[in-house]
């Protein structure tokens, strides 16, 4: 009969694709029960399916490979929106809702985000005054620039804080995220210095 297959070239064929038949040849069109070489999991695709490329032989492994596509390209958009807005990803992707590990380029801190919040037009809750701060190195970076804390961290980088300068002995209340800006503390010293 014209055109019918050799049985020997139907199972190179299903092989070359991943599978190993577990019964005789079929026929063409005919389900034909094979184990996936890879997962081990029993398929039935036929052989027209697979020399056409209909399928690539094991549907469950198709499905992980185009699933793994998915996450791969959803990583790469990940990443790229974190570096749109700003921020170097330290760790790999953990998911929107995960918290991920980043370098804020602005400021140079590292920081938590969430890639939702980064999406939804949030930024570095260091530069937003919002993340919680350790008072000991709060009042660590109010004595580096001279300035002598009166009472305790007020809890956020843009609440005034009272002070005294160790240079003129002048009250202010600086607040801590113009102390990390770059600012002085003491405006007394300020206007001697112009």
């Amino acid at each position: 009969m014209p055109g019918r297959i050799d049985p020997a070239v139907a199972a190179a064929i299903m092989r070359a694709a991943g599978l190993e038949p577990l019964e005789p040849y079929p026929g063409s069109h005919t389900a034909w029960n094979c184990r996936c070489l890879k997962s081990a999991h029993t398929v039935a695709p036929t052989l027209g399916s697979v020399r056409s490329g209909r399928t690539s032989g094991c549907r469950r492994c198709g499905r992980a490979a185009v699933d793994e596509r998915r996450l791969a390209a959803g990583r790469e958009r990940a990443e790229a929106d974190m570096r749109g807005a700003g921020f170097e990803p330290l760790d790999p992707y953990p998911g929107a809702g995960a918290r991920w590990r980043s370098r804020h380029l602005a400021c140079g801190r590292v920081v938590h985000p969430r890639l939702f919040g980064i999406r939804a037009g949030s930024g570095c809750l260091v530069c937003a005054g919002r993340a919680p701060v350790d008072p000991t190195v709060a009042e660590a970076d109010m004595r580096a620039i001279g300035m002598q804390p009166l009472e305790p961290f007020p809890g956020r980088v843009r609440d005034p804080w009272k002070c005294r300068c160790l240079r003129c002995g002048h009250i202010g209340t600086p607040t801590l995220n113009n102390i990390r800006g770059g600012q002085g503390g003491c405006l007394n010293c300020a206007r001697r210095a112009r």
